[in-house]
């Protein structure tokens, strides 16, 4: 079974290129805006979360805690192309951001990311925690 991503953008040429290189491999919802990406996530959790930092209605990493609250068993990364790498590691530190990549991302980088999130989401700590999909 293909693992479910959610990746929330406010650009639609992002949107579109992550489904054209990745939605074959992957069962995709992209999201917009703020209230879409709540919509997917409410009708059904997604394994993966993908956020970018800099979103108009609430910053990308206000949005992953409160998908890490809702969705714990979710794994969370963060694409930023402005924060520092400090700023990033403090998220990563708190759990809230499992992995992150910076803006803009070429094709190899975000299938090596997705694959280091599926050996996380396989790991035997992250098996026991892992809810129902």
């Amino acid at each position: 079974m293909k693992r479910t991503i959610l990746y929330l953008d406010d650009e639609p040429a992002c949107l579109r290129l992550f489904l054209n290189l990745i939605g074959a491999d992957y069962d995709v919802r992209t999201a917009g805006t703020l209230a879409e990406a709540r919509a997917l996530l409410a009708e059904r959790a997604a394994e993966i979360v993908i956020s970018d930092k800099l979103m108009p209605e609430i910053d990308g990493i206000e949005f992953l805690h409160e998908v890490a609250e809702q969705y714990p068993a979710s794994c969370r990364v963060l694409l930023t192309g402005t924060a520092t790498v400090g700023g990033v590691m403090r998220q990563i530190g708190s759990g809230v951001v499992q992995f992150f990549l910076t803006k803009p991302w070429a094709e190899a980088e975000m299938r090596e990311v997705l694959e280091r999130v599926g050996a996380y989401l396989d790991s035997p700590a992250r098996s026991r925690m892992a809810s129902s999909w």
